[in-house]
């Protein structure tokens, strides 16, 4: 570029443009959602912040890459511009794209799965003549009794459509629901445990064998609410998690077009080769029909 008043005023516009609202967005989630929804779901606000900062950036540094062409800037150019000004980020879409995958499946389970089962709750069993009780603690206990089903199949579902899309990555939507999980594990102190009785696998049963009665105000109902949150915020995840990954691998290979294929799929017919047909041709030849074989002579 041949005046430098203009490359200046295009690095600070692309500055403006695409780095303060990249980086901008990050913080603002965070504290949205700690804001909103607490601190036990940090690490995926910041895979939700990455994500959309990761969706910025690859859609304002086209723009900000034709405005320069506009100006007979040379593509060579433009990379240099930007490899000398901290405008372009080696591995955002890495990133970008693991923390996208890794958003996406904890949608499925936090958001997505009651969702579906609030609607499953209010219209579906109605229609098959099962009256459901009325209230959010009806429909809160029906959740936790079918909360596998509920983090488990959407995210299986969306995974294998995302995968169609945007298939790099998304067989990794599991690592971080599993860090978080292993740690959890692994940090994990029974409340009830004492020097006399302890046992090795209340930690897995604590996470695991999941509350399904809510806790309410009034009336705990023999339910432990720190423990329900700790289930919901790290093994649904999991869950959602690692359907997502596999959903994700079973579109990889095409599983779905190959059930589909079998299943409609017309049989072949034999095709003989020249050999096969004279021998064949040959034993019909020797054959004798019936009536002949029986003939007295």
């Amino acid at each position: 570029m041949d005046d430098p008043g203009v490359s200046s005023r295009m690095v600070l516009l692309g500055h403006l443009l695409i780095t303060i609202p990249a980086i901008a967005v990050i913080p603002l989630i965070l504290y949205f959602g700690w804001y909103i929804f607490g601190p036990d779901l940090l690490l995926y606000y910041l895979c939700a912040g990455l994500a959309v900062s990761w969706q910025w950036y690859s859609a304002a540094a086209p723009r900000w890459k034709e405005s320069l062409r506009k100006k007979n800037v040379q593509e060579n150019e433009i990379e240099e511009i930007q490899r000398h000004t901290g405008l372009l980020w080696p591995g955002a879409s890495t990133v970008g794209l693991f923390a996208l995958h890794t958003t996406i499946a904890a949608i499925c389970a936090l958001r997505i799965g009651p969702w579906l089962v609030g609607h499953w709750f209010a219209w579906i069993l109605p229609l098959g003549g099962r009256t459901s009780p009325s209230g959010f603690t009806a429909y809160s206990d029906y959740y936790l009794q079918h909360v596998e089903l509920a983090s488990i199949l959407p995210a299986l579902v969306i995974g294998y459509v995302v995968c169609r899309y945007l298939p790099k990555l998304a067989t990794w939507a599991w690592v971080l629901p599993t860090l978080i999980l292993s740690y959890k594990l692994l940090t994990f102190t029974d409340p009830q445990a004492s020097v006399f009785t302890s046992h090795p696998l209340s930690r897995f049963s604590y996470y695991f064998v999941i509350v399904r009665l809510t806790p309410t105000f009034t009336d705990l109902r023999g339910s432990d609410p720190i423990r329900l949150v700790r289930q919901m915020t790290v093994v649904e995840p999991f869950y959602s998690g690692v359907a997502y990954s596999i959903g994700a691998l079973l579109e990889s290979h095409k599983m779905l077009e190959r059930i589909i294929g079998n299943i409609f799929a017309e049989p072949e017919a034999e095709v003989f080769g020249t050999e096969q047909a004279g021998a064949e041709s040959a034993v019909d030849a020797n054959e004798e029909p019936v009536h002949e074989r029986n003939r007295v002579p």
